[in-house]
């Protein structure tokens, strides 16, 4: 992927997605440029605000090149759970599901 000018070459086990977000506010206009490895870790390769005039081109190849992670941020399943089911019984509770 390029945004400009500057090259990031994301890749992983897993899973890679770029979220390109546009909106009426400033703060609604970013790019984040992330995913999943197999050990669960969320991984952030860029992760900031767009700015009119920019310019974002994506490419699929194979490559053995990969640009270096801003964050790697292991996944708390526990945490994952508690989540799950407290969501699930508020939905269950409002006849939802």
């Amino acid at each position: 992927m390029t945004i400009n000018e500057e090259e990031v070459i994301a890749a992983s086990d897993r899973t890679v997605s770029v979220f390109i977000g546009a909106g009426n506010q400033p703060q609604d206009n970013y790019i984040h440029i992330g995913g999943m490895d197999s050990n669960s870790y969320r991984l952030t390769w860029l992760d900031r605000y767009l700015v009119t005039g920019d310019r974002i081109k994506v490419e699929i190849y194979e490559t053995n090149i990969i640009s270096p992670l801003e964050k790697r941020i292991p996944s708390d399943r526990n945490e994952l759970k508690v989540k799950y089911y407290n969501l699930k019984k508020e939905l269950e509770e409002k006849g939802l599901i």
